[in-house]
């Protein structure tokens, strides 16, 4: 059955939307904690602390999603992490002190805990060409992950860098609204997509993709986290920073642009590629010096690359392992990856003397990355 056109056009936006607000604070939020670090004299691991907080609140908000099983639940669900992560964004504009600062992080990784996972499973259960639209949502909000911290060079110059929360707290209440507007069109699904029967699963194909992302992203998520408190701590300005911070998205959706051309037959490869680009990315962190603006750009371009590279190929995978009543499972089982992968390496690595250890993690993608070569079944 196919969505009706005014619904399933308003529910896509709303998509779109929260995930743009989602990855729009993924963006931006390192930039202003490299910021805040510094105004509030933070040490090393205050600063970790509001990061690694964000991570765990999210793998908690994770597993409600789990029980989303109708599209009446996966709406319900939808908008209640819009409304936690929204609060959380307007905590983080306000507050003036670290404890503040703490619980607007924590709501904001409930919130996106809650509805980041439901984004790929709302797409595959009310679209047709899953590919096609998952692809659609990854450039759309690639390119916003790219205006957002660009739009902080304008703050940096007038105002504090936190006001660029508001954009984030625009688009959350714009998705919410539009979502509420969506209502038809998921009830009119809501018979044709409920869980039925057994379903068959590979576990070990499945296993390969969710270890392959726990490795990739948290690598890339510790890059994306190291390089502007590095610069920050080496004096570096509020709109070096932003500059920096838009780097790797400008990589990101470029490269999401191109893998909308790329046949589902070389995901497999596309993940080994990104593998490749996370470790090469280490490996020159490692050895760059702080005053290096060249390599540290750089470096964040290769992390913006990896993390394209694997976006659609690692969600298409996992998907391809299961059938379609494990679609919600399988989202959940995705972004957890992704999120304690971040957690994982932000806590056991540390951003200001790097050691060999961090490029010895990378040692579980070679297993992994060699049943992902499994064959599966045609990704529509």
């Amino acid at each position: 059955m196919r969505e009706r056109p005014s619904g399933g056009r308003l529910l896509f936006l709303s998509v779109l939307l929260a995930a743009s607000a989602y990855t729009a604070d993924i963006s931006i939020f390192p930039i202003i904690l490299a910021s805040l670090s510094r105004g509030y004299e933070m040490n090393a691991a205050d600063s970790i602390l509001l990061a690694y907080s964000y991570n765990i609140a999210l793998v908690a908000g994770i597993v409600p999603s789990y029980f989303a099983r109708t599209p009446h639940i996966l709406l319900s669900l939808f908008r209640l992490g819009l409304v936690l992560f929204l609060a959380g964004a307007v905590l983080l504009f306000a507050s003036g002190a670290f404890y503040g600062l703490l619980s607007a992080r924590i709501l904001m990784g409930l919130g996106a805990g809650i509805f980041s996972p439901l984004i790929p499973s709302i797409i595959s259960v009310m679209y047709k060409e899953k590919a096609k639209y998952l692809s659609y949502w990854a450039t759309t909000t690639g390119a916003v992950c790219v205006i957002a911290p660009l739009a902080l060079i304008m703050a940096a110059q007038m105002f504090a860098l936190r006001s660029s929360v508001i954009l984030i707290v625009l688009l959350s209440i714009l998705a919410f609204f539009l979502a509420g507007k969506s209502t038809a069109v998921v009830s009119e699904r809501a018979s044709s997509t409920e869980v039925t029967g057994s379903p068959s699963m590979s576990w070990k194909g499945l296993l390969s993709v969710l270890v392959t992302v726990f490795v990739i992203y948290g690598q890339v998520t510790w890059l994306i986290y190291s390089v502007p408190l590095r610069a920050a701590h080496g004096g570096a300005t509020d709109t070096y920073l932003a500059l920096l911070g838009a780097s790797p998205w400008v990589s990101f959706t470029i490269v999401c642009y191109m893998m909308s051309r790329i046949s589902s037959v070389y995901f497999p490869q596309c993940l080994m590629v990104s593998a490749i680009l996370a470790g090469a990315g280490l490996l020159i962190f490692m050895h760059l010096s702080i005053d290096s603006a060249s390599g540290l750009f750089f470096v964040m371009f290769v992390a913006g690359a990896a993390m394209a590279i694997a976006n659609i190929p690692s969600t298409a995978l996992a998907f391809s392992y299961v059938d379609a009543s494990r679609l919600g499972l399988i989202s959940c089982l995705d972004i957890l990856a992704a999120r304690l992968g971040g957690a994982f390496y932000l806590h056991q690595f540390d951003w200001a003397s790097p050691g060999v250890e961090i490029v010895w993690s990378g040692i579980p993608l070679m297993l992994s990355l060699g049943f992902i070569l499994m064959p599966q079944r045609k990704l529509e």
